[in-house]
């Protein structure tokens, strides 16, 4: 029995669901349509779709109803009226189950390195850069999971309506302290005051990285991503003007200076928790940072004293 007759006398599981597909054409553009699953074996699946992919056309599936996505190839292609059906084979060792939080939310300006407040232009922008990097056929920088879950993020940006509920949705997760200030060593004596004169110069440090278009936090915020009453953050930021290394603008709202920018990386080769914090572009402090809003998840680890 050969390879062929195998795979037709596989087990196959009906379908009803829609999937995203991505692949380049022959002019190199990048095309991405949705198209109805029709069913799936362990090595491949079919679809329904209102427009041809050229036989032997790398894709990249996502199936979100479904819970995977997988690199392919296009087996076939057949025009049955109005629509074609298509059979993809999955690349061998691609298919996996998506490796999101358990809650399945994705913050997608973080992902994409934009302010939420971005325009639309401005998500197409950066979303062609980035599919460029990170596209699967790019052998020095593809990343086909990545690559996929950038696309869900500009489908999803760049539709006025989905946008509003993701933004609902993404709203909703900014509303708690940073629970890595709720720790004793934020606290009690002159170890707690070192640590918050840092922690504050981190939480500029983070705003004007990720949005320098208003890199300003104000005092109301500073407590709210901190838990600390503004009682006890006066003299910590009345400590870090003296030193320059903060300064006041116009509005009231706090920013960081060169000068601060230089103590906090001088800090960080001693210190692992604040390096990851701000350093890792995946974390989630950073982009919540972007709207001016608290994390609600950053490691509890001890965060050690950096002496002022």
């Amino acid at each position: 029995m050969n390879a062929k007759t195998e795979s037709r006398r596989e087990k196959r599981r009906a379908l009803n669901s829609t999937v995203a597909i991505s692949w380049r054409d022959r002019q190199g553009n990048e095309k991405q349509i949705q198209m109805r699953a029709i069913d799936i074996s362990e090595s491949g699946l079919r679809l329904e779709s209102t427009e041809l992919v050229e036989v032997h056309s790398g894709v990249h599936v996502q199936a979100e109803q479904d819970g995977f996505m997988a690199s392919a190839y296009v087996r076939h292609c057949t025009r049955r009226g109005a629509v074609a059906h298509i059979g993809l084979e999955f690349v061998a060792g691609t298919k996996k189950p998506f490796s999101q939080p358990e809650d399945n939310f994705v913050d997608y300006y973080e992902l994409l390195q934009i302010s939420p407040n971005a325009e639309r232009e401005t998500v197409h922008r950066v979303f062609r850069i980035m599919a460029a990097r990170y596209h699967p056929d790019n052998a020095q920088t593809g990343d086909a999971e990545k690559f996929l879950l950038l696309t869900k993020a500009h489908e999803t940006l760049s539709d006025p309506q989905r946008r509003a509920i993701y933004d609902s949705r993404y709203q909703d997760r900014q509303a708690q302290p940073i629970p890595i200030f709720e720790l004793r060593e934020f606290v009690e004596g002159v170890q707690g005051e070192q640590n918050r004169r840092m922690g504050i110069l981190c939480l500029l440090y983070l705003r004007r990285r990720s949005n320098p278009e208003d890199p300003g936090v104000s005092l109301l915020e500073l407590e709210i991503l901190m838990s600390f009453p503004r009682e006890h953050l006066v003299f910590t930021v009345w400590f870090l003007q003296e030193k320059q290394y903060l300064r006041m603008e116009h509005n009231s709202n706090y920013v960081i200076t060169a000068e601060g920018i230089g103590y906090v990386e001088a800090g960080l080769p001693s210190n692992r928790i604040l390096y990851k914090l701000l350093d890792a572009p995946t974390d989630e402090a950073v982009s919540k940072m972007q709207a001016g809003k608290a994390p609600d998840t950053v490691s509890k680890a001890r965060v050690a004293s950096i002496s002022s």
